[in-house]
């Protein structure tokens, strides 16, 4: 038997990122991930770190945060990150309308804008569609997944945070209002004195364990890779959020997405040619011929969204993230992390370690915005 102070379940970014926080706070961790470390949609994402502007009309809580990490990851984990710049293009009647409003909510949630000429934007890239009506740039960029997660590791390491993978959490041992003890697929037992959630898209799995609902549905986002690179900065369509109107350079590579889609397979990612081909139409409009190049691959994760209202339409639910305390559910010692984004790991991690904090009425800082990786 083994035990700490926290047993993080999940070994994908927020994993990650809240034993990072808990230990530099003082704490004993230990993390359990059922695969290996980034194994889930921490690695298949799209590796767009967001200005939040994408957000700003329909999700303005998660377009402020977006923005907020942008900056603060820009400087703690610089070295996974190409600071691209980004682009919002109008190119028709509508998109040139709703480009007012976006740019009004960006205002509102001080996401700096700068408005440029169609002619100013395709002399520096030129294979953008010459029909280009509007166009303003945002501070996007592109983050490395697997190198943030190569960071993380590096820093667990460092402060002594024990990992464990291929180790699957099948049940929980539970002591009155409180759970005692997790147990592995292998028959390990984890003593903690707090268990925290941090499995993404199969948070419901493990709240099941300790007979507790968590409504998380899962979407799933299918991307293509191409070979050649078109721009050197990330495009953005100028319209509500929709499949195939995100284009991202990641150096080496041009990344197409995405698809939003409610799935109950979520151990699955198949990529159907039906995804592929509506993605490729929807490039073709910010990018004509891009088509016909070659494509390296195409992938698919599948994104964890909370849902505690039902039948929302596609796209409605909000972007942003819940710390769910499971006291009240009569779990005295559970916390689940639920929803958010891979850019947002840092500030779920802050808030959930400082409940943590709370919880065992221990006063400690966080430190993850200042403490480079």
């Amino acid at each position: 038997m083994r035990s700490a102070d926290l047993i993080v379940i999940g070994g994908g970014i927020t994993g990650l990122g809240v034993a990072r926080d808990a230990a530099l706070r003082g704490f004993k961790v230990t993390l359990l991930e059922r695969y290996e470390i980034g194994s889930g949609t921490s690695s298949y994402f799209h590796q767009i770190l967001h200005s939040g502007a994408r957000y700003a009309v329909t999700d303005p809580e998660a377009a402020a945060e977006c923005y907020s990490e942008n900056q603060i990851l820009k400087l703690v984990v610089k070295d996974a990150i190409v600071d691209t710049g980004g682009l919002f293009l109008a190119f028709n009647e509508e998109e040139v309308k709703y480009a007012d409003t976006l740019l009004l909510a960006c205002k509102k949630a001080r996401i700096p804008t700068a408005e440029l000429s169609p002619q100013e934007v395709l002399q520096k890239e030129p294979r953008i569609n010459k029909n280009l009506q509007r166009a303003f740039t945002v501070p996007s960029a592109h983050i490395n997944g697997a190198k943030t997660i190569q960071m993380h590791m590096k820093s667990l390491k460092e402060l002594g945070v024990e990992i464990i993978t291929n180790c699957e959490v099948t049940e929980f041992i539970k002591n009155d209002d409180k759970i005692k003890a997790a147990k592995s697929k292998n028959n390990q037992i984890f003593e903690a004195e707090i268990f925290i959630n941090a499995t993404g898209v199969w948070a419901p799995q493990i709240g099941k364990m300790a007979d507790i609902e968590i409504p998380v549905t899962g979407y799933k986002g299918s991307m293509i890779v191409f070979k050649e690179q078109f721009t050197s900065v990330f495009l953005n369509r100028c319209r509500l959020p929709s499949d195939g109107d995100l284009m991202l350079p990641t150096g080496s590579r041009y990344i197409v997405g995405t698809t939003s889609i409610k799935t109950d397979d979520i151990d699955t990612h198949i990529v159907e040619k039906w995804e592929i081909d509506k993605l490729l139409a929807e490039a073709e409009v910010m990018i004509p011929g891009i088509s016909r190049s070659e494509i390296v691959r195409s992938y698919a994760g599948v994104r964890p969204i909370y849902t505690p209202e039902k039948n929302l339409p596609d796209r409605s639910e909000s972007r942003s993230f819940t710390i769910l305390d499971h006291q009240k559910d009569g779990v005295e010692n559970f916390i689940s992390m639920v929803g958010g984004k891979f850019m947002l790991y840092r500030l779920m991690s802050e808030k959930t370690v400082d409940l943590l904090c709370e919880k065992l009425n221990k006063e400690a800082n966080c430190e993850t915005a200042e403490v480079l990786l």
